[in-house]
């Protein structure tokens, strides 16, 4: 799942070690993989990433993998991988 917009990426520890965001919900409910950011992300930055993350993907490239390629010299783009990416 691809979140790429705004800062869903960021997760809150609460009392009893819980972690709670949006991420975090869809990796617990069984979502393999979740891209999302961890700050605000500029639109004209998003976009760039994002379409360079799905063409790596379109040629086979692992998400995690796909997302690095694509973030390579965009210095605000603060997209993480989580799960099996």
């Amino acid at each position: 799942m691809v979140l790429s917009a705004c800062d869903l990426g960021q997760s809150v520890v609460r009392s009893g070690d819980e972690i709670l965001g949006f991420t975090a919900a869809l990796l617990y409910l069984g979502t393999p993989t979740v891209i999302s950011s961890v700050t605000p992300i500029p639109d004209d930055v998003a976009a760039h990433v994002m379409t360079g993350y799905h063409r790596e993907i379109a040629r086979g490239a692992q998400p995690a993998a796909a997302l690095a390629i694509a973030c390579e010299g965009q210095e605000s783009a603060s997209f993480l991988c989580f799960g099996s990416g």
